[in-house]
């Protein structure tokens, strides 16, 4: 047997994590047809079929199930000697995968990245908007921006501020919520994975509502309370720069989430990542008022 290719292992795991092929394609941002080509390249070399293929996604076959672990030490290893490389690095070139969930990159970070790219134009940026936390010890990102009381102990970075939460809603739903707050009629925006229950900030408020709308992101929650829909519990630095919002009174039930900068440990050192979150926070540092909360505090 010939050695395995640690890029048809690679593709193996994402397929793991993924369920199909098609969503392991979407991560590693090639086409489909790929990793196809690769999960059976595998499969000719091991001589084992590792996925049963269904039309509602790729389930592990007994064969696929007893390497798993392998390969994942496999990946591990291979992070590992990624990260050392460039930990040694000074270089301030190559890519740098910058992840955050979409609203920051809207509201925070482009600013910078603009000003950054100018300054540092050899540097690559690749720039990840989601609201799942990426894995930066398998280098799905190099730094995130990332709203947390509590780093994992093998990330490191700074944090900038608290970010500060409020109800906001137009003018209209603004009075009419201080008009009869025990109203069963005040539109409410909440969590698709709220599922039935009512977050906190609704309980306390207009826990007699029976208008409970729900989404999946807070940008999907601000255009919604922008259109007048319903009355949302936003991050500050969204409902005070939009001008068709007013922050709703309402008793405060919510506790705050610091805003991080943070990278591998590994990769403390290596200029290009030193370099970026080091910009990025002292840029940042200048809009504390707006994610603490301070610049709305007239609405």
């Amino acid at each position: 047997m010939h050695r395995l290719d640690w890029d048809d292992v690679r593709h193996f795991l994402e397929v793991v994590q993924s369920g199909s092929a098609t969503r392991a394609a979407v991560r590693l941002n090639i086409n489909h047809t790929t990793v196809y080509r690769r999960i059976s390249a595998l499969e000719d070399q091991l001589g084992k079929n590792l996925f049963e293929r269904l039309n509602n996604g790729w389930v592990l076959t007994p064969a696929g199930e007893s390497i798993v672990a392998y390969a994942e030490s496999m990946a591990e290893d291979a992070n590992n000697i990624e990260r050392q490389i460039l930990a040694d690095s000074h270089e301030l070139s190559g890519l740098l995968r910058v992840t955050a969930p979409d609203h920051c990159f809207d509201r925070l970070v482009m600013p910078a990245i603009g000003k950054f790219i100018k300054q540092y134009p050899e540097i690559n940026l690749e720039l990840v908007a989601t609201a799942d936390e990426l894995d930066l010890a398998s280098r799905e990102a190099d730094v995130a921006l990332r709203g947390t009381n509590d780093p994992p102990p093998n990330l490191v970075g700074k944090s900038i501020a608290k970010i500060a939460f409020q109800a906001y809603g137009t003018q209209a739903l603004k009075k009419q919520a201080a008009d009869n707050p025990d109203a069963e009629d005040i539109p409410c925006i909440t969590w698709v994975g709220d599922g039935h229950t009512r977050p906190p900030w609704i309980e306390k408020n207009f826990r007699n509502t029976q208008r409970i709308y729900r989404a999946t992101s807070f940008p999907v929650m601000l255009a919604m309370a922008h259109e007048g829909i319903g009355i949302a519990w936003l991050a500050c630095l969204l409902g005070d720069t939009d001008p068709h919002l007013h922050r709703v009174p309402v008793r405060q039930v919510e506790t705050s989430l610091a805003l991080w900068i943070l990278s591998h440990v590994d990769l403390r050192t290596t200029a290009r990542v030193r370099i970026f979150r080091d910009f990025l926070v002292d840029e940042l540092e200048k809009q504390k008022d707006l994610i603490e909360g301070r610049q709305g505090l007239t609405s």
